[in-house]
C-alpha cells in the first residue's frame, strides 16, 4: 500500500471515527471499539506491505543479545523523530525504546507507535508523557512503524518511520574434542563438547542419532546425553539455528554395555568345590571368566548373554566365607555380585595320603587330602599316635606336615581341627626298600 493510500484510508477513519462520537461537544473525539480495530488491521496490512525481511524469529524467553541499543522516539504533530538517529540496530541487540510526546504537542489525545513484527499491539503515549518497550532485534530486514492514534490530528497520515535491523552472519561452529571418547552402546553417557561459535538451541547427534539433554554451557562448550547406537567409532555432528554445522569425525567410539549379575543359584556350597552354579544377568560375552573370590571358576560356559554356567573352584581356608562373584567380558569390562556365593565348611575328613610308603630310617613330609580343612581353627596331625611338626593347612582339602622317622609297619593317620578329628586307618605304611638282586656270574 502506498503512502497516498495509507493517506486515504487514515482520512477515512477519522471520518468513521467523527461520526461515531458522542453528541456532546465538549466531550473529545474518540474511535468505538469496532472502528478503532478496523483502524489498526488497516495499519498493520500497511506495515506489512512497506517493511521487508524474512520469517520472524520469535523473541528469546528472557531478554538478552550481543548489545543493548537505547533509542527515544519523539512522537510530535505530525512526525517521528529518532534519537540517535539513524533507527538502525544489529541483529541480536536489544532494543530499549522510549516513547515521548511534548507538552506542549497540539495533539490533545497523545501519539502512538505500531511497529511491523516488534510492537504488533500497539504503544500508546498521552501528551507530556513517555513510555517505555523492550525487545530483542532478532528478525533482520527492515520494519516500518507509524502512529496507532487515529484522531491525534489531519496530519496523522504522516507520522512514518522504520527501524533497520542490520544482519549478522555467525561463522560456522567447530569441533575440536569430545569428553569422554568412549560409551555403552545402550546410551546415557553424559558428554562435554569443546570447540567454538555454539549457539543456543544448538542440535547434537552421534551417528546420525540426536542426542538428549543438550545444554549449550557457552559458545565454546556443550554438555550432552548420548543416544543408544551400534557399538563403533561414529562422527559427532554440531548444528547450529542457522543450520551451519561442524563435524568431528569418528570422534566417539560405542562399546558393549558392561555386563550385570542378577543372580547365583545355587548361592551356597562346600569350601571343596565343584559345585554347578548358573550365573544370571546381562551382557555376557563370549570367553567371559568368572571369580569366586581369589579363585577363577572352572568349566565356564557362556550359554547366552544372560547366563553362563560353571564350577566353584575351592573355597577359602579361613571363616570368611562369603566371597564376591565376578563375571568379567573379554573387553575387561566386569560385574560383581557382593557377595556372591558362600561357601560351607563339610564334615571333617581324611581321604588319602601320600606318600603312603616311605623309609623308616628318616623324616618325611606328607600331603593329606580331605575335607573339612580350615586354617580358622587349630589343627594337629599325629602318625601311630605321634605328632606331626610343621602342620600347615594349604587349602580346605589339603594339609602338609612333617612326621618324624618311624619304625616298620602301618600307621593310622589323625587330623584335628578345632576340637573335631578324623582317621584314616593304616594311612602309611613304613617299609624298608626291597633287597638288591645279584646278578649272576657265569
Amino acid at each position: 500500500m502506498s503512502r497516498a493510500i495509507f493517506t486515504a484510508v487514515a482520512i477515512l477513519f477519522v471520518a468513521i471515527g467523527a461520526a461515531a462520537q458522542s453528541n456532546d461537544p465538549e466531550q473529545p473525539m474518540t474511535m468505538t471499539a469496532i472502528a478503532q480495530e478496523e483502524h489498526l488491521a488497516h495499519l498493520r496490512e500497511f506495515l506489512a506491505a512497506n517493511s521487508s525481511h524474512g520469517p520472524a524469529i520469535p523473541q528469546p524467553a528472557s531478554v538478552s543479545g550481543a548489545a543493548v541499543k537505547n533509542f527515544t522516539i519523539t512522537a510530535k504533530s505530525f512526525d517521528f523523530t529518532a534519537s540517535p538517529s539513524p533507527f538502525t540496530v544489529n541483529q541480536g541487540d536489544v532494543v530499549n525504546l522510549t516513547l515521548t510526546v511534548p507538552a506542549n504537542d497540539a495533539a490533545t489525545t497523545g501519539h502512538g507507535i505500531l511497529m511491523e513484527t516488534y510492537i504488533e499491539n500497539g504503544l500508546n503515549c498521552p501528551r507530556g508523557q513517555s513510555k517505555q518497550f523492550q525487545f530483542t532485534a532478532t528478525t533482520f530486514g527492515t520494519f516500518a512503524f507509524v502512529c496507532n492514534i487515529s484522531d491525534c490530528g489531519t496530519g496523522h497520515s504522516s507520522m512514518f518511520g522504520t527501524l533497520k535491523v542490520n544482519q549478522v552472519t555467525n561463522p560456522a561452529p567447530t569441533v575440536t574434542s569430545i569428553t569422554p571418547t568412549t560409551g555403552s552402546q545402550a546410551g546415557g553417557t553424559a558428554v562435554t563438547i569443546t570447540g567454538t561459535g555454539f549457539l543456543a538451541g544448538a542440535t547434537v547427534k552421534f551417528g546420525g542419532t540426536s542426542a538428549t539433554n543438550v545444554s549449550v554451557v557457552s559458545a565454546t562448550s556443550i554438555t550432552a546425553t548420548t543416544p543408544a547406537h551400534a557399538p563403533g567409532a561414529v562422527d559427532v555432528v554440531v548444528t547450529n539455528t542457522d543450520n551451519k554445522s561442524a563435524t568431528l569425525p569418528q570422534a566417539f567410539t560405542y562399546v558393549l554395555a558392561a555386563p550385570t549379575i542378577s543372580g547365583v543359584a545355587p548361592s551356597t556350597g562346600p569350601t571343596t568345590g565343584g559345585t554347578p552354579v548358573t550365573i544370571t544377568g546381562t551382557g555376557f560375552q563370549t570367553g567371559a571368566s568368572v571369580m569366586f573370590g581369589a579363585q577363577a571358576a572352572t568349566d565356564v560356559i557362556v550359554v547366552s548373554a544372560t547366563s553362563i554356567t560353571a564350577r566353584t573352584p575351592l573355597g577359602p581356608a579361613t571363616e570368611q566365607l562369603a566371597v564376591d562373584v565376578v563375571v568379567t567380558n573379554p573387553d575387561s569390562q566386569s560385574a560383581t555380585a557382593h557377595p556372591g556365593f558362600t561357601y560351607t565348611v563339610p564334615p571333617l575328613a581324611v581321604v588319602s595320603v601320600t606318600p603312603n610308603i616311605t623309609l623308616p630310617a628318616a623324616p618325611v613330609t606328607i600331603t593329606i587330602f580331605g575335607s573339612g580343612f580350615t586354617s580358622a581353627l587349630a589343627s594337629s596331625v599325629t602318625v601311630g599316635g605321634v605328632a606331626a611338626t610343621n602342620v600347615q593347612v594349604v587349602d580346605p582339602v589339603t594339609i602338609r606336615a612333617t612326621v618324624p622317622a618311624h619304625g616298620l609297619g602301618t600307621s593310622d593317620v589323625v587330623v584335628t581341627v578345632g576340637g573335631t578329628s578324623a582317621t584314616l586307618k593304616n594311612g602309611i605304611s613304613w617299609q624298608n626298600p626291597p633287597p638288591k638282586k645279584r646278578a649272576a656270574k657265569h
